[in-house]
């Protein structure tokens, strides 16, 4: 198979448990949402740690127990309101006057252009696996439940943004990473047939949904939350690009 083969395929990165850790990077998120907010609005670091955790996992609770409801509404609407409220909520808890609404959003993604790129959360061998199947050939994409502007801060501070090609949080197609639609939005967006898309997740539950649009799919098992139940599957990073090339392989006999 030559390298001009490869460039059929699109390899989709999920993020949280495939390319970075989910609890390195919530510990260091306290630590710094303190650091940003009370400088500018006084109280202490701590307060606005303990703000920012209490409504993540009251809002977090909410949202898995009304997913089905969530995707009937545009995720764009539902992220303005999850910036709304995020906003609010916080300082209320803290106790400090909030700024005004109109500022909600760029406060909002200053903290993201702040914090992302600062955070040091990636698994082993993530950035040169990503380095590797770009230099062979491959367009590589993500397509994560979190929004773009955050995969772009997490990659430029892996060294890796420019190997990417576009960066599918949901908001580049206001559709919910809750069921096959999220997929089929993507690859209608690049205009790729599912069948030359790789889909790397851990969840099964998303490598479900893109099986049923014929998309190949690789189950990455780095943090041993999900047990691999795949035929493709990957317990270390480094082994990626040999999994890739053996899937290609079984799908063009």
């Amino acid at each position: 198979m030559n390298k001009t083969n490869l460039w059929e395929y699109a390899i989709f990165f999920d993020d949280g448990g495939v390319m970075n850790d989910n609890r390195l990077r919530g510990i260091q998120w306290q630590k710094m949402i303190g650091d940003y907010f009370s400088p500018k609005y006084g109280e202490e670091p701590y307060r606005w740690a303990e703000a920012n955790f209490e409504f993540i996992e009251a809002f977090t609770t909410e949202y898995n127990e009304d997913i089905q409801e969530s995707q009937k509404i545009e995720y764009n609407s539902f992220y303005d309101n999850f910036i709304n409220r995020w906003i609010s909520e916080m300082f209320e808890y803290v106790g400090v006057p909030p700024p005004a609404k109109n500022l909600y959003k760029e406060i909002y993604f200053d903290v993201i252009d702040w914090i992302t790129p600062n955070v040091k959360s990636s698994f082993s061998g993530v950035s040169d696996t990503i380095k590797s199947l770009h230099n062979q050939g491959f367009k590589i994409y993500t397509a994560s439940a979190e929004h773009s502007s955050e995969l772009k801060g997490y990659l430029r501070g892996m060294r890796v943004k420019e190997y990417f090609t576009n960066f599918y949080g949901p908001d580049l197609i206001n559709t919910h990473k809750t069921s096959e639609l999220f997929y089929e939005k993507i690859f209608k967006d690049i205009g790729l047939n599912p069948r030359r898309a790789i889909v790397l997740d851990d969840n099964p539950k998303f490598l479900e949904y893109a099986k049923k649009l014929e998309a190949n799919v690789i189950q990455v098992c780095l943090t041993g939350e999900h047990k691999p139940i795949f035929d493709n599957y990957i317990e270390q990073m480094i082994d990626l690009p040999e999994e890739v090339l053996k899937l290609i392989k079984k799908v063009k006999k």
